[in-house]
């Protein structure tokens, strides 16, 4: 045994190039499932690790809960822990500002107390604690322990503001990175809620907890939840789930890691084919050495041997440096992920070393079984042939008998069609196994090419670089001023203000967009976006569209559509009933009767109408009922273009300012992460697809290296030599390039449509990467040239006398 696995080992020495394409293949396979296994691993355990201080400890919650309510579930076993919140008002302010109360459990259920930094939770009825920013926003911008502040609180839309004064009593950290028109909110005692609400007038969001008895997982804790609050009194429809909570704490499935275990087994598959065929495409040459060995005795069970410790002497080396490098991306990545992750998140520990032994001891059985399975057919193949045949051996294909076609006069087309049609299976692996590779290319490329973070900004501003709308209440009775219909008279934006904005210094263009009001049978007011025919198709593209939307059948009834179709059943209606409406604007009221004939996804508004509708109702006037006005401008001149506008809105009531930069940051830190990972995989594809096609081209020459000298000795001129190499290259490049588009494609837009199906960001309207796959087929056109002019120069350099001999 001793002599076979010297001879092993000399094997691989003598072919050199052979042995470092498979080292490089090894290495990086084994790096990609490491890397792909220790990220798995190292996310899940950090989320689990840091999941209480990141999502708090509570299962769910139940809005709108009475005492009698909370007092039936303290009945229950089935609640461990129950604590209650509760929403006091909302405070007057330029931004969304509210004030709670929350009770010691719930604090402590949703981390808040964990998140004190000086002083403590209110506790008189005149105590009050927030984050900085929420102090500042009322105006306080160095606020301390013990000041003295003074805001205008409200309990609902049908009460008037009332000043009072609050003592601060602490602050609490803030947790998040502030974004565009967010909300804040300040925290109140329990004295405080309860003697501003009456017994009959209060009503609890109910955080709880349920027992580990009842061995729940992830997707039956909900129906449990919804099941125990039909029991105590409460509407099911009201349960909401702390979901990523549940999926770590409790066990979570297969389907949670289904995507990582799907990149290994692909990545596996992959290292397999182009093991495979590395050692495959050499068969030729090495088989008549076998046949020599086995004819000085070898067993057919030495002879598979030999083959077995000659691949896995190559996984030697490989193994422990592509584990290497696992750890190193894998540490790497989560240092990454955790730190764009903390903006969003708790303050926790950042320790990201999660190695798990265990798993890098499994990625090295799949690599080694990877290697082993890839020299199944190379080991069947040399302990078949007897010494006889090994001397004659070209390939496995079938003897044909009949005449042999020729031809007068040989090309260097017609020698390289020759040479592929001889070796069929080899032809056919090598540009099986380069166009998977470039399949996974083009299916990988479709995520990253459709995962938009502009394009999904733009869903929210969809043009220019900043967004004005109308900041408007529906329900406010106290303050009728605050209400649509009197915004919309009393319009801050005016065709004044739009004259002005074009007005700017950079600005290059201003599009208005138009809404009216609208009165229901009832007397409920009601808000009508106004959809050009280019918006109109745009919304009418998005998910969750209901019924027939078209522009021009719409314009011509006179339709309407509701904004929301996830609550079209809220409205009462139901798509083909006839809806009343008294519509209104600047100019004064109309009664609208209109057939309701679908519904959107979600638009700004809660009906929609389209703007030849808008016209033939006799809302003509194109600057009047402005609901948003949009600013277009160079990049580099957003920030002086920005302090315009807020210049200009420095005197006005009732509006919000958007910008798109803003929203594509809250979007990118989501984002990158994905992005890294997407790109990473295709990285390390790549190379392994490099080194497969270097393999075959290689070895192509050198398995051929007495045939190209005995042709050129007969009269094969250099430049018929480099012209028919470059050929070869170039075909196996149209190949691979063939499979990747006819199964890449399909398979990229199958991605596309779960992405979109499962509501992923970015996943809206398909982005074919084109541009990607043009690149995809230079640069493999590049390095089959490029790889075709070496090897021949190579060639060149022995004598004619050499390579006959070889």
């Amino acid at each position: 045994m001793k002599m076979l696995t010297r001879l092993a080992l000399k094997n691989n020495k003598k072919n050199k190039t052979r042995s470092i394409l498979i080292m490089l293949v090894i290495f990086l396979s084994t790096t990609l499932l490491s890397s792909i296994a220790l990220i798995c691993y190292g996310s899940l355990k950090y989320q689990k690790d840091n999941v209480k201080e990141l999502y708090g400890t509570f299962y769910g919650a139940y809005k709108g809960v009475s005492e009698e309510q909370i007092s039936e579930m303290r009945k229950r076993s089935e609640f461990t822990e129950i604590g209650k919140s509760a929403v006091c008002g909302e405070v007057e302010s330029e931004a969304t500002v509210s004030l709670q109360w929350m009770s010691e459990e719930v604090q402590k259920m949703t981390n808040l107390k964990e998140q004190l930094e000086e002083g403590e939770f209110p506790k008189a009825q005149n105590e009050i604690a927030g984050e900085r920013r929420f102090f500042q926003k009322l105006g306080y911008e160095n606020v301390k322990i013990g000041d003295e502040i003074k805001l205008s609180y409200r309990r609902s839309n049908q009460e008037k503001y009332q000043e009072t004064t609050f003592v601060v009593s602490g602050i609490i950290r803030s947790i998040s990175e502030e974004l565009e028109n967010q909300a804040y909110a300040g925290y109140v005692s329990e004295d405080f809620y309860t003697s501003h609400f009456s017994e009959n007038a209060r009503h609890y969001m109910a955080y709880f907890s349920l027992s580990e008895d009842l061995g729940l997982n992830s997707e039956t804790a909900e129906m449990e939840a919804k099941e125990l609050a039909e029991k105590c009194g409460i509407n099911p429809e009201n349960t909401a789930m702390n979901k990523t909570y549940l999926f770590f704490v409790l066990s979570p499935d297969m389907e949670s890691i289904m995507g990582f275990v799907l990149i290994a087994i692909v990545v596996i598959i992959f290292s397999v084919l182009v093991i495979y065929n590395i050692f495959q495409v050499g068969i030729v040459e090495k088989i008549q050495e076998y046949g020599k060995i086995k004819a000085l005795g070898a067993t057919r069970a030495q002879m598979k041997a030999l083959v077995f410790r000659e691949g896995m002497m190559l996984s030697v080396i490989p193994i422990p440096f592509g584990i290497l490098a696992g750890i190193g991306i894998s540490c790497l990545f989560m240092n990454y992920w955790i730190s764009n992750m903390e903006p969003f998140g708790a303050d926790t520990r950042t320790s990201a070393v999660y190695i798990s032994v265990p798993l890098l001891f499994i990625c090295v059985l799949a690599v080694l079984a990877t290697v082993w399975i890839a020299l199944k057919k190379p080991m069947g193949t040399v302990k078949k042939v007897s010494p006889v045949e090994a001397f004659r051996y070209q390939g496995e294909g079938k003897r044909r008998k009949g005449i042999r076609k020729g031809y007068a006069v040989m090309s260097p087309n017609r020698m390289m069609m020759a040479n592929l049609a001889m070796n069929k299976k080899r032809t056919v692996g090598t540009v099986f196994t380069m166009g998977l590779s470039c399949v996974l290319f083009v299916v990988a490329v479709n995520y990253t090419r459709n995962v938009d973070i502009e394009y999904a900004a733009r869903q929210e501003l969809p043009f220019g670089q900043f967004q004005i709308d109308l900041s408007y209440s529906t329900t406010d009775t106290a303050y009728p001023e605050n209400n649509l219909d009197s915004v919309l008279k009393e319009n801050p934006l005016d065709a004044r203000l739009v004259k002005d904005l074009k007005a700017i210094d950079g600005v290059t263009e201003v599009k208005i967009g138009k809404q009216l009001y609208a009165y229901d049978e009832k007397g409920e007011l009601h808000s009508i976006v106004v959809l050009d025919r280019k918006r109109f198709e745009k919304e009418s593209k998005g998910a969750g569209v209901l019924g027939t939307v078209d522009y021009e059948k719409a314009s011509k009834d006179n339709a309407i559509f509701n904004g929301w179709s996830h609550f079209i059943a809220d409205t009462g209606y139901e798509i083909g009933d006839t809806v009343s409406f008294q519509l209104g604007g600047k100019q004064g009221e109309i009664s609208y009767q209109g057939e309701l004939q679908g519904a959107f996804g979600s638009i700004n508004g809660d009906w929609g109408i389209t703007e030849d509708t808008y016209k033939n109702l006799g809302f003509a006037d194109a600057e009047e009922n402005i609901g948003t006005i949009w600013v277009d401008c160079k990049k580099s001149d957003c920030k002086n273009v920005e302090a315009a506008i807020k210049e200009l809105l420095e005197n006005k009531d009732h509006y919000e300012l958007s910008s798109f930069e803003g929203e594509v940051e809250s979007l990118d830190s989501m984002m990158a992460i994905m992005k890294t990972m997407g790109y990473s995989f295709l990285l390390l594809i790549g190379m392994i697809t490099f080194m497969n096609m270097a393999n075959t081209m290689i070895l192509n020459v050198i398995t051929r290296k007495r045939e190209l000298g005995v042709l050129q000795a007969v009269g094969m001129t250099n430049q018929q030599l480099n012209k028919m190499l470059r050929n070869e290259g170039l075909l196996f490049t149209l190949g691979s390039v063939v499979i990747s588009l006819v199964v890449g494609i399909p398979a990229g837009y199958g991605l596309f449509l779960y992405g979109k199906e499962a509501g992923l960001t970015g996943f809206d309207v398909y982005h074919f990467p084109g541009v990607e796959i043009l690149v995809m087929i230079f640069v493999l056109a590049v390095l089959q040239i490029g790889l075709s002019f070496m090897l021949s120069r190579n060639v060149k350099k022995e004598s004619l006398i050499d390579r006959i001999r070889y």
